[in-house]
């Protein structure tokens, strides 16, 4: 059954409880999974109450109730579980049991402000193998402990669309014919329409969208650079409890001060982490010791915040943060980027693998959820980590997801997985994104150490010219250190771009020795740097080489050259809609750039000002040079 026809099934089968009056129904909704983690959703029903007994084994399922729980009395009431394997309860917000684990707690206490007064309750289970039970008991001064009787529950129109929007955000469950994910090949792809309209800004050469016809001038990726400039790791596992290197640096619009945001350690849990904070005057020395910022909620993973600026509406919900836990995407709002307040009490999105990530899009004016999932598919051998994308306007109400990053066994060697995408920047009409490659059947050294020790991440490009379509460059961007020893020697993925001056700041985790190798202080924050818009480029040798646009229509009064040209030179000549030089702006006529600069201006003896508008086609001649990009003035 598709996703549609479930969710009819949901929406029908929870109807046929209806008794009159404010569409209040007897029982509690509930949804049935087919996997241990909110997966594969099988069916759906009220339940009058909550005494579940299978009495025979079923493997790997799990089952939400939702509804409202009347209050049997003013005060404090004890609410007890007994469950096999795991249940989670909320009273309204407040999680009152947290026994994910057997041996977690199934105890908790709610105090009640009104006697009959009814409460939102939602109750969440799972089984991982045998037999299950589930049951609710309360009690309360004066009243013994008793199965909670199915007269204190009910469930209403908007708890049933709640089970119904559950089901359809279960992202590991969408299509992979549901793609926006594609493959960069060398070659021309053309644009969706000719002429292409540039806005002003960088006109990258990460890709070929802008390239008609080249000659001898090979696409190179720009490699960032290790330097003892920076003292790496500039966050470390040891002194500054680093425990998962998924980090946010912001740099405050008032005081020019970077803020770094960070998976911090929680005692030796391998399961849950906090907010750890520090500041820096430069972005590269953090001002210690590092600040644990009180949790919104528990936390497993993730530490991915958005600055909506100081003249945001709701001061209030400035900062947006998210995090993984309980079975997906979870949010919080904070006016300081300190003291975190969740928008919601259970996931927003659910997906089964622990990696989050989130971005405003202020082009095309959405939030971005990037959101990881285990999954099979056509194009790949086994189960794998791959990644999607979910719009929303307020954070509350996403998009179903959508495939952005999948593997290929055609072109990717090995077990390639993308734990993740993140590292956002837009740079004019495009969308640059850093992708964590994991090659966890490969290890760092030969032997191994430890002899266990597995698992190597490196980072690699993707960008996207609209925002939903991702192209996935099969290259390496940046690599895990070489150096035996090295504290990046195992995995180097960027998870963060921040522009400062003339360079990008690339933010990166490094482990030392593999995946899961001394989570505890192998887990560190690296930086390194490239110049401006410089990912990729077209480089030509003593012979030269050409690259010709397609057809453009340039608003601009000139244009800039983002380039090395120190040995060589580059010239640039416009062409008319039928290939032929303009007047004044042929190759001869171009004043060569010569030199190394991010925005060297191009010059002709005519007025680029009058061809604002016009169709036509920009050529650029290099020898011994690298042309990055073009800029429109």
């Amino acid at each position: 059954m598709d996703m549609t026809g479930f969710l009819a099934l949901v929406l029908t089968t929870l109807s046929a409880a209806g008794v009159p009056g404010e569409d209040m129904q007897p029982g509690l909704a509930w949804v049935f999974f087919n996997g241990s983690n909110f997966t594969r959703p099988g069916d759906a029903g009220v339940d009058p109450h909550i005494d579940l007994d299978t009495g025979t084994a079923i493997s790997d399922f799990s089952r939400v109730w939702l509804g409202r729980v009347t209050a049997p009395a003013s005060g404090e009431v004890t609410f007890e579980a007994e469950a096999d394997n795991g249940c989670r309860v909320w009273i309204g917000d407040t999680l009152i049991i947290d026994g994910w684990t057997e041996d977690g707690p199934r105890r908790g206490t709610f105090s009640f402000d009104e006697a009959g007064k009814p409460f939102p309750i939602r109750v969440e289970f799972f089984q991982n193998g045998g037999t299950a039970h589930m049951r609710l008991f309360w009690q309360w001064d004066g009243h013994e402990r008793e199965l909670v009787p199915a007269a204190a529950f009910s469930h209403t129109l908007d708890d049933r669309e709640r089970a119904g929007a559950m089901v359809v955000r279960s992202a590991e469950d969408v299509p992979v014919s549901n793609t926006h994910a594609r493959l960069y090949a060398p070659g021309r792809q053309v644009p969706e329409t000719e002429p292409v309209y540039l806005v002003r800004g960088p006109q990258l050469f990460i890709d070929d969208y802008l390239v008609a016809d080249s000659k001898d001038a090979q696409r190179v990726v720009n490699v960032p650079r290790r330097t003892p400039d920076i003292p790496n790791p500039i966050v470390t596992g040891k002194e500054d409890g680093c425990f998962q290197p998924y980090m946010t640096i912001l740099r405050d619009p008032a005081t020019g001060r970077f803020r770094i945001w960070y998976g911090g350690r929680a005692s030796d849990s391998m399961a849950d982490s906090h907010i750890n904070y520090l500041e820096s005057s430069d972005g590269i020395h953090w001002e210690r010791p590092a600040r644990t910022l009180q949790d919104p909620a528990p936390i497993q993973f993730g530490v991915s915040i958005v600055d909506r600026g100081a003249e945001y509406a709701v001061p209030a919900h400035r900062y947006a943060f998210a995090w993984w836990r309980d079975g997906g995407f979870k949010v919080a709002t904070s006016p300081d980027g300190l003291a975190w307040t969740p928008i919601a009490s259970t996931p927003l999105i659910y997906h089964n693998h622990d990696i989050t990530g989130l971005y405003h899009d202020s082009l095309f004016g959405r939030y971005v959820a990037t959101v990881s999932v285990y999954r099979t598919g056509p194009a790949w051998s086994g189960n794998r980590r791959i990644t999607m994308h979910s719009f929303s306007t307020d954070l509350l109400h996403w998009t179903p997801a959508h495939h952005v990053v999948l593997p290929d066994d055609s072109v990717d060697d090995g077990e390639t997985q993308f734990y993740a995408m993140d590292g956002y920047l837009r740079r004019g009409d495009l969308l640059i994104g850093m992708v964590k490659v994991l090659r966890d059947d490969l290890k760092a050294d030969d032997p191994p150490d430890p002899p266990d020790a597995y698992g190597v991440g490196y980072t690699s490009l993707a960008w996207s010219r609209n925002g939903t379509s991702w192209t996935r460059d099969t290259a390496h961007f940046f690599d895990p250190d070489p150096q035996k020893g090295a504290w990046d020697h195992a995995h180097a993925w960027i998870d963060e771009q921040l522009p400062v001056g003339d360079e990008v700041y690339l933010y990166y985790g490094g482990y030392a020795r593999g995946h899961k190798v001394n989570r505890f202080e192998e887990r560190q924050i690296g930086l390194v740097t490239i110049k401006r818009d410089r990912y990729a480029g077209r480089e030509a040798g003593p012979e030269g080489g050409l690259i010709r646009t397609p057809l453009l229509v340039v608003e601009g009064d000139g244009i800039t050259l983002n380039a090395d040209a120190r040995n060589g030179e580059i010239r640039v000549q416009v062409c008319a809609r039928d290939g032929q030089p303009l007047p004044g702006f042929s190759f001869d006529e171009c004043a060569p750039i010569t030199h190394n600069a991010l925005d060297a201006p191009v010059s002709w003896p005519g007025p680029f000002r009058e061809l604002s508008g016009t169709p036509l086609r920009l050529e650029f001649r290099l020898r011994n040079a690298t042309l990055y990009a073009f800029g429109i003035r």
